[in-house]
């Protein structure tokens, strides 16, 4: 029994002896590869350092780089141990394939996402609209954004949905104009004292720019009302605070200049049949 195991521990040290330059090699191959690692990876960091990518895009290129990098190592190393590494990489294309069919959606959220990070159509904490949905972009991920809606609902929306569709960015701009703002007079009212009052009130306003100059014109003539459109610029911050303000203070101004704002109104005529009027007599 005893002479058994000393062969076998002879064997054993024999064939270990054997693979010692092997494994010194591989030893080599592996610290002068983390080496490279390191260094190629410094590198990439430095270049993003410069661009001044978004942290999103360096993040991810950076793993992409350094699992790369990794990979050509351990074939690397394999090869030398004496592996056919040959088969190893066909058996990696060919799971490729089968991964990508199976995460073809997935696959497109991240290649979407690249995109987005690239061009920048929005950053965190704008205020966008995709495709009808609105509200602040709270966190910008490989696979899905994240939004938070005016009534505080969060909304995850999947990459490829995004740069598929329509981006409107209401922040994107330092500077917004207020487009929407329409206010309503009576046919009886003065025109031009509305529009000077309206003009009276921007001027006064220190949060509306005077470039662009603000727009106060005459757009329609509705059912009820002469329709007059107040456009001003303003701060993207100081949108809605000016918005609201404006509605308010317009309403004030016109209530003491007697400027009145209509009512809808319909008139309605009434026509007599012959019948009704044979009945009547």
């Amino acid at each position: 029994m005893a002479s058994l195991l000393q062969n076998l521990w002879g064997d054993f040290v024999e064939k270990l002896t054997g693979y010692i330059p092997q494994l010194i090699t591989i030893a080599v191959i592996l610290v002068i590869g983390y080496i490279i690692i390191r260094i190629l990876t410094h590198l990439v960091e430095k270049f993003f350092e410069k661009a001044k990518f978004d942290r999103g895009i360096e993040t991810f290129i950076e793993n992409i780089v350094k699992v790369s990098l990794w990979i050509v190592l351990i074939i690397v190393a394999l090869s030398n141990l004496g592996i056919n590494v040959a088969g190893l990489i066909a058996g990696l294309g060919i799971a490729g394939i089968i991964i990508g069919f199976a995460l073809q959606d997935t696959l497109s959220n991240l290649a979407s996402g690249i995109f987005i990070l690239f061009h920048k159509p929005f950053k965190v904490g704008d205020w966008i609209n995709i495709g009808g949905v609105v509200g602040g972009v709270e966190s910008m991920g490989i696979a899905a954004c994240v939004l938070k809606s005016p009534d505080n609902v969060k909304i995850t929306i999947p990459n490829s949905k995004i740069w598929k569709d329509t981006i409107q960015n209401y922040t994107g701009n330092p500077t917004r104009k207020i487009f929407n703002l329409e206010v309503g007079i009576s046919y009886d009212s003065n025109i031009d004292k509305a529009i000077k009052i309206v003009h009276k009130i921007l001027k006064n306003d220190k949060r509306v720019l005077k470039d662009p100059e603000p727009q106060v014109v005459t757009k329609s003539l509705g059912d009820s009302s002469v329709n007059i459109a107040v456009r001003p610029a303003v701060k993207k911050e100081d949108y809605w605070a000016v918005y609201f303000d404006l509605v308010k203070t317009i309403k004030e101004e016109f209530d003491k200049n007697g400027i009145s704002i209509p009512f809808p109104q319909t008139d309605v005529w009434i026509k007599e049949t012959p019948k009704a009027k044979k009945r009547k007599r």
